[in-house]
């Protein structure tokens, strides 16, 4: 057994800190993208698990920033008193302001995620399991700052919890994204047990070198899987979409495809009808003066028209059902197809076939 003090010194101690550092500037910036991602959408198309997400990984960075400063900077010594408890140390002050720092953003992000479905018997039965873990947390927190350790066990496996279900809900609807969340799940747990005291003391700080970096490697795979995620309630939205088509300002259709083989407007005419219609819902956005102003949503005979209108390209996309994350995907579509072949637009020659390698692109968005 190896006994360690701290703060932790030695040769690993400059390594280690450059590792830690990194993974929590790294979680600080996966977290900003998630929150600005969520302030750049259009009102109406504002996802509140961005904030869950942001909630995750700005908790989880904010609580390694607190174990850095219990673990290097601060010592371990027990004294009496200590601030308003009959005793404590510096470290344990630090390690508990990480432990509640996690706890309230797991409850966030189980509060946004619950919004959107029903994990076990009830909604929000997490937030309400979690609710209480922080509840008993600040009381014992308040009482004694050395006997918060129990608790924090509960969360973590409450949290971890949450999330096998989460993989045993949805794990046909995410397929092989399941892998990377179970991958970056372990990952997280693993590296999290490695720099455990307890484990530090078995395997030295060489221990709690890999526990970081496996990490490391999880905050970045989950954020990921997280950032290719639909809304929980929108996991079939594949299942919804029918045909999408891309239009020049001339109206002159430069791309499409069918989706849903039960849609009726699988041969030329029936095609070429779709895309007269489909101009003259244009032409009436454009006089009523809507067509600039990003997305836009015509319901038309039981079906929902979605239209995403950029500088040079109008992207079209039919579905049965209105759904939010279909307007994100259509929009990523038209400006990856516009990027891609914007000179060719600004002068094109009226010949199609140069777009065919549009159906690439489609099939990595639509079949993502």
């Amino acid at each position: 057994m190896i006994f360690l003090n701290f703060p932790i010194s030695g040769d690993l101690r400059l390594p280690l800190l450059i590792m830690e550092w990194i993974y929590i500037i790294t979680g600080f910036e996966i977290s900003l993208i998630f929150l600005i991602r969520y302030f750049k959408q259009e009102k109406n198309l504002r996802n509140l698990q961005d904030l869950g997400y942001f909630s995750l990984f700005f908790g989880f960075s904010l609580m390694w920033f607190f174990f850095i400063i219990g673990d290097y900077y601060v010592s371990e010594t027990i004294v009496s008193p200590f601030y308003i408890w009959k005793k404590g140390s510096k470290r344990a002050l630090y390690l508990n302001f990480g432990y509640l720092t996690m706890i309230i953003a797991a409850f966030f992000l189980l509060v946004f995620i619950e919004k959107y479905d029903i994990f076990l018997f009830k909604r929000y039965l997490f937030t309400f399991i979690f609710s209480i873990c922080a509840f008993l947390f600040v009381i014992v927190f308040l009482i004694d700052i050395t006997l918060t350790q129990p608790i924090t066990y509960i969360f973590w496996i409450g949290f971890l919890s949450f999330f096998i279900i989460y993989i045993i809900k949805f794990i046909k609807k995410i397929k092989t994204k399941g892998i990377l969340l179970f991958s970056g799940l372990a990952f997280m747990l693993i590296g999290f047990l490695l720099t455990t005291d307890a484990l530090i003391e078995v395997l030295g700080l060489e221990g709690r070198m890999i526990g970081a970096m496996l990490q490391l490697i999880s905050v970045v795979i989950l954020s990921y899987f997280f950032l290719k995620l639909p809304p929980f309630n929108e996991f079939d939205w594949q299942e919804k979409i029918e045909a999408v088509f891309l239009v020049n300002s001339a109206g002159i259709c430069l791309y499409y495809k069918i989706f849903e083989k039960k849609k009726q407007i699988m041969d030329e005419h029936l095609i070429s009808a779709a895309i007269a219609s489909i101009n003259i819902m244009l032409q009436a956005l454009t006089e009523a003066g809507e067509k600039d102003k990003g997305i836009s949503v015509i319901k038309k005979k039981g079906e929902n028209v979605i239209i995403y209108s950029s500088k040079l390209v109008s992207g079209v996309l039919y579905t049965s059902e209105e759904l939010n994350f279909p307007k994100l995907v259509l929009k990523e579509f038209v400006e990856k197809f516009e990027t891609l072949y914007y000179n060719i637009l600004k002068d094109w020659n009226g010949d199609t076939n140069i777009f065919n390698p549009t159906e690439i692109i489609a099939n990595e968005i639509f079949s993502a």
